[in-house]
């Protein structure tokens, strides 16, 4: 009796046991996402010998609804020693074509990459939620941008079911990328005209050309002091043989807090523009800024010369830099300034009389030339002063001389005379055409008789070269 109910009871525990595997087989549907290394491993490491890696992704369900696969970027890729360098943009990806059989691969094969971006779709499945899986590749582009040093970070891999009730399944890979330190480069001096040229350009007349600034940039570090200097080839000279003397270009390097820069006239020979700090430690960026002097007593013409620039770094000798135009235009100057000394646009004699005898007016003439050639300023009257009827006060009345004003030319008139219709030469100057200032001194004298009137003629004054 014992016997038969004891039968009867495994009997049903083991139909219990068969009916609950059954039972958990369709409660709990494979949905497993899972990836693999193409050269082994578990972990992604790159450096610039092998800076890119396959990770194979393989999906296994039997869900039978669609998903899709999303990268996430758990930690960015930062420098491990310094947080604050991230390689950033340059951690890419692309995907293998052909690598997926059914659904929709989303990353382009395009190499070297493209940027890894958090939430990227990477996969779509297709309707039926097949299992695939698919290739990536993993890679760093542009290694000389990113500081020497060990990089870490993470990312995941998402299976996600689209319109099911089946929980998202994640799994996390880790990169590691190494830098190694380069080669030092050696220290360096640029040194280019504006925007590039290789010409120093200079014009007094010309606002844009009054100055011109030269950068140079410090690339590296020096581990001794050094200097940068320049020297001229030659003078400063023009096509028609004229010279400028180079102290009438001034130097200066303004605006450096760690080195020395220069700031005076520029000299024959060699000469130090700028000097770092004994330690080598020197502004990274600065401009040598060249302008002009006074050139007022210089011949007009185009000058040129060239510069070239050396640098001399402790105890080795000093080597070319570069070489740089030079190019002074000094525009032609040739004018008559007048001015009459009650400061009108006339010379003029008013409220005169008989009895207060004669009266003086005041020209002062100022010559600016640059031609370096003689010349010569002329007067010319065009009649006797008359009045709106007709009367005339002769010339017999009106006296003309000149008188130096630290004049260097020749003055015509020394001693008084009358004044003469028609032209009259004034003033020679030097042969060397400088420029130069005189005065012309007119006095009227009223002859009893004269009826009261305003008087006029027109006067003429011109400037001739000779």
């Amino acid at each position: 009796m014992k016997s038969k109910i004891f039968c009867r009871f495994l009997v049903v525990v083991l139909i219990c046991i068969v009916a609950g595997a059954v039972f958990s087989k369709r409660a709990f549907a494979a949905f497993g996402i899972s990836y693999s290394l193409t050269e082994g491993g578990s972990r992604l490491e790159l450096d610039p010998d092998d800076s890119d890696k396959g990770v194979q992704i393989s999906v296994n369900t039997d869900a039978a609804t669609q998903y899709e696969v999303i990268q996430r970027i758990v930690q960015p890729m930062v420098n491990r020693d310094n947080p604050s360098q991230s390689i950033g943009d340059n951690f890419v990806v692309y995907g293998l074509r052909g690598t997926n059989k059914f659904g929709d691969f989303r990353i382009p094969p395009n190499e070297p990459g493209f940027a890894v971006r958090d939430g990227e779709r990477l996969y779509t499945s297709d309707t039926a939620g097949d299992s695939d899986g698919f290739t990536l590749v993993y890679g760093i582009k542009k290694i000389g941008d990113i500081a020497p040093g060990y990089y870490q970070g993470q990312i995941a891999f998402i299976l996600r079911p689209t319109n099911s009730s089946l929980s998202e399944v994640t799994t996390y890979l880790y990169v590691y990328v190494t830098i190694q330190p380069g080669p030092e480069a050696e220290a360096s001096v640029e040194i280019s005209g504006p925007l590039g040229s290789r010409m120093i350009s200079l014009n007094p007349k010309k606002e844009n050309l009054q100055i011109c600034e030269v950068p140079v940039k410090i690339n590296g570090t020096f581990k001794n002091n050094f200097s940068i200097s320049q020297s001229i080839l030659g003078g400063i000279e023009s096509s028609e043989g004229s010279r400028l003397e180079p102290g009438l270009v001034n130097v200066e390097v303004k605006n450096v807090s760690k080195g020395v820069g220069i700031s005076q006239p520029l000299i024959p020979g060699q000469q130090v523009v700028y000097t770092s700090a004994p330690d080598g430690q020197a502004d990274q960026d600065f401009v040598i800024t060249y302008s002009l002097g006074d050139l007022s007593d210089q011949r007009a013409g185009k000058y040129t010369s060239r510069i070239n620039y050396y640098l001399s770094e402790g105890n080795k000798p000093a080597r070319l830099i570069n070489l740089l135009d030079l190019e002074i235009e000094n525009e032609r100057v040739f004018e008559l300034l007048i001015t009459p000394s009650d400061q009108t646009a006339a010379i003029e004699f008013r409220n005169l009389s008989a009895k207060e005898g004669s009266k003086i007016n005041e020209v002062d003439m100022e010559i600016k030339s640059n031609l370096g050639k003689p010349y010569q300023v002329t007067q010319n009257v065009l009649s006797e002063l008359t009045d709106l009827e007709g009367r005339v006060i002769s010339f017999d009345n009106f006296q003309v001389v000149t008188e130096g004003l630290d004049t260097k030319g020749k003055l015509n008139i020394t001693q008084k005379q009358k004044v003469q219709k028609g032209d009259t030469v004034l003033f020679i100057s030097d042969k060397k055409g400088s420029s130069d200032k005189f005065k012309i001194i007119y006095e009227l004298n009223i002859p009893n008789g004269t009826i009261a009137g305003n008087y006029a003629s027109r006067v003429t004054y011109s400037l001739v070269e000779l």
